[in-house]
């Protein structure tokens, strides 16, 4: 779904810290939101960056290895 999403709304999503509460609460996943924590607080990087660190947090964690 985040690769669907346009760079303003990902950021809008990304500085409220919308990404990591939903890791943790939704997910259940609290290493995940932790990741996605520090992500969210880094404001120098893109939404290009920033979703590319997400989407491999994520992939890291639930992609089974070839």
């Amino acid at each position: 779904l985040a690769a669907g999403v346009d760079d303003e709304t990902w950021l809008h999503h990304l500085h409220r810290g919308e990404y990591s509460r939903w890791f943790r609460k939704t997910i259940k996943d609290p290493s995940l939101a932790d990741e996605a924590e520090i992500v969210e607080k880094d404001r120098a990087q893109s939404a290009k960056e920033s979703r590319e660190r997400i989407l491999a947090a994520i992939d890291q964690r639930y992609t089974k290895p070839a």
